[in-house]
């Protein structure tokens, strides 16, 4: 995504503005104003070439060695700063420019915001995180869940790892059963290590519940997998999921115990 440099355009629009005004004055143009026209001319054709707008760069180069002529005058200066602003009314016509509020462009230019432990701890989810947090700020709030999701599936497979779950891989369906299995178990039921990590596990399942009501008739577990049933997400309905899924996974990040070594077989 590129800034959009609208003080640049402005800067030179007023500029020419000032010029068209004086158009047919033979005066010389002050010192004081050439010198600021050397100073920051560079910047705006930069920022020009940086928006895409290469026929108004290239205008505004144009301008720079007159405004080092001696004696220049406005009535000289008027046609190349014409040009300047009829490349700028052409070229601002025929491109397109999204803007984002202040918050969609919070969420656009710090994507790992509140992730920061989670990512230390898994770092496979580092592309999903930052996807799900730009297609959130340009309002793409299926893809955003479908970017969560991924992340969520990837913490589902370490918590299935400390779970015991037999297979891992099948994703939500086999989690989530296994988790809830044990929260149902009367206490006297739970194995010692159910008993060692029972609220940590309690913890887990109230994000599970979580998740499953920000996301619910939007997304299936019914085959294993997290799927999305649904493309029509509203921003609100995006937004709670895309928190439950940061909860979810940072919890699993800041309580999960690290994973053991496995042991070397030993050479006979």
């Amino acid at each position: 995504m590129r800034k959009l440099e609208m003080s640049s355009i402005f800067t030179v629009l007023a500029a020419i503005t000032f010029v068209t005004a004086r158009r047919d004055d033979n005066t010389s143009v002050q010192a004081e104003t050439k010198q600021n026209w050397k100073d920051t001319l560079p910047t705006h054709q930069a920022n020009f070439a940086k928006l895409g707008l290469a026929g108004s760069a290239a205008s505004l180069k144009k301008v720079l060695p007159l405004v080092e002529r001696d004696n220049l005058t406005y009535k000289e200066l008027y046609p190349p700063c014409e040009e300047v602003r009829g490349r700028l009314i052409d070229e601002t016509e025929s491109e397109r420019f999204f803007s984002l509020s202040l918050a969609e462009a919070d969420w656009y230019s710090n994507p790992r915001r509140g992730w920061e432990f989670a990512i230390d701890r898994f770092p496979q989810i580092l592309d999903d995180v930052e996807e799900a947090a730009k297609c959130f700020a340009v309002s793409r709030y299926a893809a955003a869940v479908f970017h969560s999701v991924q992340a969520i599936e990837f913490g589902l497979i370490e918590f299935g790892k400390f779970l015991k779950v037999n297979d891992p891989h099948s994703g939500w369906t086999a989690v989530a059963g296994a988790l809830q299995k044990v929260i149902d178990k009367k206490h006297q039921d739970r194995s010692r290590f159910e008993r060692k990590n029972f609220a940590f596990l309690e913890q887990m399942q109230g994000l599970v519940q979580g998740l499953k009501n920000a996301w619910r008739n939007k997304i299936s577990h019914s085959h294993g997998r997290l799927v999305l049933i649904s493309k029509e997400f509203s921003p609100e309905v995006a937004e709670e999921i895309l928190m439950a899924s940061r909860a979810f996974v940072r919890r699993l990040a800041e309580e999960l115990p690290p994973a053991k070594p496995k042991k070397r077989a030993s050479k006979k």
